[in-house]
């Protein structure tokens, strides 16, 4: 099972008025463990006032490439991100897991891919990877970015991407779109909504046959511009989607469904790790498999706790359980067994998670 190490701040930097840069080194010992895919996120712990906090950022650099570093948005009440704004200095040690996640690319060299892109505000911060490492990695491949932000002032890598566009100017179409700014052209206004990624795609990407296309920002984006470009035809399986943030749960949020005699029933939860088993029980409603594991003193992997992340990532190999919410797993994954055991709850009498295959 993955576990978090120390690692050592190399720097805390002003990226806008309200984002941080941050660069960890990793020690030799473990920069094998620290390999990354462009896109992958690092889940990171801290203490504030006797609370564990955990919390996931995206890679900003590139494969091969040390320190690593990461964008953090300042949330206002945002109890790490103020951390890292006001608190955190070089020299200081952070918990981090090792990377992790299904947004990203596999570089390869002989590719001739188109690639599309969407972000908003701090989604930029994986996709950031995910192009330089496919310009510089894939010298055939073109890439089309859409960024939209409030203003010019809040627009995170917007240096490193006017300098990719000068390195790459015949591979990297690059676009701006600000909602808090008025634009010469109208097009470059608003927000990323149907209307407006429709208008963008016909304008821009006339005679391109996307390859792949990847989406990152907040829920309500991610599902506008999933459905529009699946429209404009691009395949399912080729759209890649990272939220960030989690969706409130209203009154409609799913339940998991429980006859009145489950309520009393009990699973037996045996977790494989490291090649070691260790097993609880818990009751079939209730608290998530994470949280029960952990009143049994059973620590399992976990980060948003929103099944936004996947850091809580697992497979089924016995038993069944029942997902409240997943936005972190590919349809494919779910086929094959995989869960988000931070929102997964017992079906069946006995259920084994084997992380050692997730």
């Amino acid at each position: 099972m993955r576990q978090f190490h120390s690692l050592k701040v190399k720097s805390v930097d002003q990226e806008t008025a309200d984002s941080m840069r941050v660069t960890l080194q990793v020690p030799e010992k473990l920069k094998e463990q620290y390999d990354f895919l462009p896109g992958q996120h690092l889940p990171i712990q801290i203490s504030v006032d006797g609370k564990m906090i955990r919390r996931t950022y995206s890679i900003c650099s590139v494969p091969g490439e040390q320190p690593l570093m990461l964008g953090v948005r300042v949330q206002p009440g945002g109890l790490f991100s103020e951390f890292v704004a006001n608190e955190l200095a070089a020299g200081d040690e952070l918990d981090v897991m090792p990377p992790f996640g299904q947004f990203h690319v596999s570089v390869d060299p002989e590719s001739k891919k188109t690639y599309l892109a969407f972000a908003a505000g701090s989604g930029i911060t994986p996709i950031m990877s995910i192009i330089r490492a496919t310009l510089e990695g894939e010298p055939h491949a073109k890439f089309v970015l859409f960024y939209g932000n409030r203003r010019q002032s809040t627009t995170m890598f917007i240096d490193e991407l006017y300098a990719l566009k000068n390195r790459f100017p015949e591979r990297l179409q690059l676009y701006f779109l600000f909602t808090q700014e008025e634009q010469e052209f109208p097009i470059f206004s608003g927000r990323m909504d149907d209307a407006k990624v429709r208008e963008l795609f016909t304008e821009f990407c006339a005679g391109l046959h996307p390859d792949e296309a990847f989406v990152c920002g907040p829920f309500p984006m991610i599902e506008t511009i999933t459905n529009a470009l699946a429209e404009l035809g691009l395949d399912g399986d080729k759209i890649h989607k990272e939220r960030y943030g989690s969706p409130r749960k209203g009154k409609h949020a799913a339940e998991p469904e429980a006859s009145a005699a489950e309520l009393k029933d009990l699973s037996t939860i045996t977790v494989i790790m490291d090649g070691h088993r260790k097993s609880f029980d818990m009751p079939k409603a209730g608290d998530n498999i994470v949280d029960a594991a952990a009143a049994n003193g059973v620590e399992l992997p976990f980060s948003c706790k929103g099944g936004v992340c996947a850091t809580c990532r697992t497979h089924v190999q016995e038993g069944e359980v029942q997902m409240e919410t997943n936005y972190g797993l590919e349809p494919w994954e779910v086929e094959k067994g995989y869960v988000l055991a931070c929102q997964s709850h017992p079906v069946s009498q006995s259920v084994v998670l084997d992380y050692d295959k997730a």
